[in-house]
């Protein structure tokens, strides 16, 4: 579970993030990526009906990417909003595939810190 101040979760920064955010895609997700005012980073997750049907599929790949952000979350700079939004590809991978691909993204998306 990602510690409290970390999570994305107000209507406002989401839909805020959505409209003026940099976007990355891959074919099983997109990540939505912006600096914001603060001395913490924020990450949100959507897993959509679009993505499947039932909750506990979505819900297991909301979990995966909720622990692979948790293990990344130390590397990353501070003071962004990132909103990792899930496609029906999504649902192919296993967690190690999902890592990697989360990775790649954040690598891409300079979202590490230097070093």
């Amino acid at each position: 579970m990602l510690p409290k101040e970390n999570r994305l979760h107000t209507d406002k920064e989401i839909k805020d993030l959505v409209k003026t955010g940099q976007t990355f895609f891959l074919p099983e997700m997109a990540i939505k990526y912006k600096a914001n005012k603060e001395e913490i980073t924020k990450i949100g997750f959507i897993v959509s009906t679009k993505v499947d049907k039932k909750a506990v599929v979505r819900n297991k790949v909301a979990r995966h990417f909720r622990e692979v952000t948790r293990e990344l979350l130390p590397q990353l700079k501070t003071g962004y909003s990132v909103l990792i939004i899930a496609k029906k590809r999504v649902l192919e991978l296993d967690f190690t595939t999902i890592k990697k691909q989360i990775n790649f993204a954040f690598e891409k998306s300079r979202l590490y810190n230097k070093g």
